[in-house]
């Protein structure tokens, strides 16, 4: 029987050239290699052994992460360009508007059920008159 794989998500398919890699991951690893490696081969005419090394590791290192790393779903460019507004730009804040705070109007709330609970025990006002949704405790004042 012949199946077929279908990803759930049509945005979540990748093409595979060579090896089961992406293009972005086939050109970032051949950048790295043209960069690494002849930096490996001369670097030691100019540099000792060791500071070759770390300066191959520092200068590949962002060229493979940019064909490989995901970060929450976020390339490596992308994560690089929030991270970077994140932490050096500066930051927008929202304020909220008092006149919609929701704790305001819970306090009025609150207010009118106190009021119309004191109508009613005072005699004022008659349960059924009531608009405001009471429960019976608030009614006979046992909140």
């Amino acid at each position: 029987m012949l199946e077929v794989k279908v990803p759930a998500e049509i945005r979540s398919y990748r093409g595979k050239l060579i090896a089961g890699l992406s293009v972005r991951q086939v050109i970032s690893v051949g950048g790295a290699l043209v960069v690494g490696v002849p930096m490996g081969i001369f670097g030691n005419r100019i540099l000792p052994e060791d500071l070759v090394m770390w300066g191959v590791i520092l200068s590949v290192a962002p060229i493979i992460a940019w064909g490989f790393m995901k970060f929450k779903g976020m390339r490596f460019e992308e994560a690089v360009k929030v991270l970077f507004n994140f932490n050096f730009l500066p930051q927008r804040r929202v304020y909220e508007d008092t006149d919609v705070n929701y704790f305001s109007q819970v306090r009025t709330e609150l207010s009118e059920r106190d009021i119309v609970n004191q109508l009613i025990q005072i005699g004022e006002l008659e349960p059924e008159d009531v608009n405001i949704e009471t429960t019976e405790s608030e009614v006979k004042g046992y909140d």
